[in-house]
């Protein structure tokens, strides 16, 4: 039997990522984190671009925001926010 300490990560993302914008994953507690800080409007209207997910599944999530979006969100300021390509597997 295979051990269970790997950890599995699903991704999301916002809308720009199909336009072919340039981008980054987030981890997800950050982001859900990023959303809560934000005034309740601007939170939605940045929330409504990412495909959804249940916030208590944000520890297993990697959101890819373009750079347009993570600014929004205020992530860029944070760069323990930033996925690391090495811990992706989903």
């Amino acid at each position: 039997m295979a051990p269970m300490n790997r950890q599995v990560f699903r991704e999301r993302e916002c809308i720009h990522r199909d336009e072919g914008a340039e981008g980054e994953f987030y981890n997800g507690v950050f982001y859900v984190q990023a959303l809560q800080r934000l005034p309740v409007d601007q939170a939605v209207e940045v929330a409504g671009k990412v495909s959804s997910f249940f916030w208590v599944d944000a520890p297993q999530i990697l959101v890819w925001l373009c750079h347009k979006c993570a600014v929004q969100v205020r992530l860029t300021d944070t760069p323990r926010a930033m996925a690391q390509p090495s811990r992706r597997q989903a």
